[in-house]
């Protein structure tokens, strides 16, 4: 007797672009842990003979980085002898759109279909039956699904069900299951491939968090008591992968502290560096996580890099409004050193828009992350009330207006009106913390007191970051180049004729260029500014620029009426000393040339003349706003001019490229000089292979 054959298919959607195209990318940043998950989950089962004479076999696809194959999957359908059934997974609010677009479209070819995820799971853990959109859903034939598939029996029995034409319209997966004796999530190479990095995998070694955020959906679709997969699996299973190139990994547990067997996990991972299997990883932690006795030491020898923490805020009011009262405001910045001194750099991720946030509040907390708490990287969201969170449940009961379209439910768009920002408020507030952070001043800055050890590490980073600030998408949801298919576009949206089209993705790849020219030129300069860690004249730049931002500091949290003597005052003290410092620079002979310390010499008598003048002035606004202008383009601008090679070069460029963009709008070819721009390109062809050589070796010396 013939086997029946049934093929599943799982795709991970992606979201829809103001303009209606599926957001889909050339290289993307994180693989999903869910499509591996089920991918061995299935073959797992298909080995293990529960389905009987059925003959399984798997696809996945990632809408975010390759092209569902929609027609062939629906032909497929159609053929004989082969029965397919579709499964929309890990479905986020912001991806449920482009899911039940896809599901829809499978449905009219007739192939069963369904949809889970955290907004399905998350709505029906809270409320008493689907809501009108997963209702229509379910009336239009879709089935979906709430909780995880390990569960005993339960993705056997779907599977049986979809072979057998009788998917039920729900799958209430109410208790979460053990997950110690389930399969551990196998990459598969050819979906790494797709990604920045090749040679990372994802496993989520424990599931579920204790505590009572609001806004969190984890504990009302992952549970609060955590569950963890069997430590001995797990060490087996990186070791193995280890043999297939894969040696970086995000342990993308929501709280990998809490899990019971993080101590076996991370001894495990020791023992395996000493037989010569390096893994670096990243994980997702607490802000308590540093006080776990031995947790922060036995990570860094196991191999952790990266911690991402929810720190979500620096004010503790914010935080105690939404049950993060285990956050300590007032310890971040002793947490974030804990880490550093361990050598691990820290991520957290921080929200915009929380109870007590204003426009101004909200530059003033951004500030304090960045130059007192010192994190490494920021990456920001705008408060959303998600489907499966404490606070979504709260505003629906009493009738508050949430935005209707899930599309824009990703923590870059404001989806309520916030009682502290006008309309689009919060948004504008939410860009300029991005801006704030990774703008070049605040990038060098962060580089400067970055250890040598991370220097690289970080700078790609910031690069990614600032990439993803110019083009006002979240660096997690982005890619090097942005791919738009023509017919993969929202139904509400109309398909584009081909000329339309071609027109539209010119003006994109044009956009795009002028983006990655203006990150080349950018980064550059701030390459020069903070490349070598160890020299004299950066290191006194590093204090410079240090000491001018605690002097900011303390002038803007001063009482308003004393502001101006304040400043004075610090003004003062900041130009004392620069000039011992650039004194005591110039009488290191080995570190400057004799014609750098002749002008630092001349930089030194300037600074002092100019003291003397503001000595004897009495305080006034106009004064104080001088001074402030010759501190930050004089003193500050001046030392990186005249100590650190090539910087006054670069500046100069970059004028005289924007010279020349003027003059070419206006049509001034003429004006142009032809010997002036041959020296120019010569210097920028000189300038650009030194960066771009020295950032390629550093790609290929740490495996990109």
């Amino acid at each position: 007797m013939r086997k029946k054959h049934l093929k599943v298919v799982y795709i991970l959607p992606s979201t829809y672009d103001d303009e209606g195209y599926v957001v889909r990318h050339w290289r993307g940043v994180l693989p999903s842990n869910t499509l591996c998950c089920l991918r061995t989950l299935t073959v797992e089962l298909a080995k293990s003979g529960e389905l009987d004479d059925v003959e399984v076999t798997v696809e996945t696809y990632d809408d975010a980085v390759q092209r569902i194959p929609t027609s062939r999957i629906l032909r497929q359908a159609k053929g004989r002898g082969t029965q397919v059934v579709v499964g929309l997974v890990g479905v986020q609010s912001n991806q449920f759109p482009r899911a039940a677009d896809l599901a829809l479209e499978f449905r009219r070819g007739g192939v069963p279909v369904l949809i889970g995820g955290f907004h399905v799971s998350g709505i029906l853990a809270l409320f008493e039956k689907p809501t009108p959109d997963l209702q229509d859903l379910i009336d239009s034939g879709i089935s979906i699904v709430r909780g995880e598939a390990e569960a005993p029996g339960v993705l056997a029995g779907i599977l049986r069900d979809a072979l057998d034409g009788g998917l039920k319209p729900i799958y209430d997966i109410a208790q979460p299951p053990d997950i110690a004796t389930a399969p551990v999530p196998q990459p598969d190479l050819a979906y790494l491939r797709r990604f920045v990095f090749k040679n990372m995998g994802t496993i989520d070694t424990s599931r579920g968090c204790p505590f009572q955020c609001s806004f969190c959906t984890i504990i009302n679709v992952q549970g609060k008591k955590m569950r963890w997969r069997s430590a001995a699996a797990i060490l087996e299973s990186i070791e193995k992968n280890y043999e297939r190139g894969i040696n970086l990994y995000f342990f993308t547990d929501d709280n990998f502290s809490r899990s019971p067997v993080w101590e076996e996990l991370l001894d495990g991972l020791i023992e395996r560096r000493r037989r010569g299997i390096h893994i670096r990883f990243m994980m997702q932690v607490d802000t308590q996580a540093w006080k776990i006795p031995r947790f922060v030491e036995k990570a860094t020898a196991a191999g952790c890099y990266l911690v991402f923490i929810g720190m979500e805020s620096v004010n503790q009011d914010n935080l105690n409004a939404t049950g993060k009262k285990q956050n300590k405001a007032h310890r971040f910045a002793e947490m974030v050193a804990t880490w550093h001194n361990a050598g691990v750099l820290v991520q957290v991720g921080y929200i915009i828009g929380m109870p007590h946030d204003t426009p101004e509040s909200v530059r003033r907390d951004v500030e304090t992350l960045r130059n007192q708490i010192k994190v490494d990287d920021a990456s920001f969201f705008m408060m959303i009330a998600l489907p499966g969170s404490q606070d979504h449940l709260e505003m629906v009961r009493r009738g508050a207006k949430l935005e209707e379209d899930y599309n824009i439910y990703d923590g870059c768009h404001e989806t309520f009106v916030h009682p502290n920002f006008a309309p689009n408020e919060l948004e504008t507030a939410f860009h300029n913390a991005w801006e704030a952070y990774y703008g070049k001043e605040s990038t060098i800055d962060v580089l400067l007191r970055t250890p040598a050890s991370s220097y690289w590490q970080t700078f790609r980073r910031f690069l990614w970051n600032r990439y993803s600030t110019l083009i006002h998408r979240h660096p997690m949801a982005t890619g090097f180049i942005r791919l738009k298919d023509r017919k993969s576009r929202r139904p509400t949206f109309p398909r584009e004729s081909r000329i339309r089209y071609l027109w539209r993705r010119a003006g994109d790849a044009l956009t795009t260029a002028r983006i990655y020219l203006r990150l080349f030129f950018e980064f550059q300069e701030i390459w020069l500014l903070t490349r070598e860690k160890e020299d004299p004249r950066w290191a006194v730049l590093a204090d410079l620029r240090a000491r001018w931002l605690q002097v900011q500091q303390r002038i803007s949290e001063s009482d308003v009426a004393a502001r101006c003597d304040v400043a004075a005052v610090e003004f003062r003290s900041m130009l004392r000393n620069a000039t011992e410092r650039l004194r005591q620079l110039g009488g290191t002979g080995k570190t400057l040339s004799r014609h750098a310390r002749t002008r630092l010499g001349l930089k030194v008598k300037e600074i002092e003349d100019y003291l003397r003048a503001f000595e004897v002035q009495i305080p006034s606004l106009p004064q104080v706003g001088q001074a402030e202008r010759y501190i930050a383009d004089s003193l500050l601008a001046g030392y990186e001019e005249l100590a650190i090679r090539y910087v006054a070069q670069r500046r100069r460029l970059n004028a005289y490229r924007q010279d020349l963009v003027n003059r070419l709008k206006k049509g001034r070819l003429l004006s142009i000089n032809v010997l002036s721009l041959s020296r120019a390109v010569v210097l920028e062809l000189f300038l650009g292979l030194r960066f771009g050589m020295a950032f390629l070796y550093q790609l290929q010396k740490t495996g990109g």
